[in-house]
């Protein structure tokens, strides 16, 4: 693969990994609560989308602050070349 298309393979994992994460999170918050079908499936996709964010934001803290190692926790070691270094893909 090429550079640009390696950066980008990378990017859609690291934004996937979390999404996923943050749906069984709040899979997992939400059993045993009884609710309106409507307003479950709302609190669903809140859930999904705050527990996504937060996921993120913490493991690019940690991989950024304590150590570059814990990038596998976004699916891939490290973050793609073209965000580390600020270039750009053609």
């Amino acid at each position: 693969m090429n550079n640009a298309l390696t950066a980008l393979w990378a990017s859609i994992v690291r934004t996937i990994v979390p999404i996923i994460v943050g749906a069984v999170v709040a899979f997992f918050v939400g059993r045993g609560v009884t609710l309106d079908p409507e307003f479950e499936t709302l609190l669903g996709s809140a859930l999904t989308l705050a527990f996504s964010g937060l996921y993120y934001i913490a493991v690019r803290l940690l991989e950024t602050y304590v150590t570059p190692k814990l990038g596998w926790l976004l699916g891939l070691a490290k973050s793609p070349v073209a965000y580390s270094k600020g270039d750009h893909a053609a």
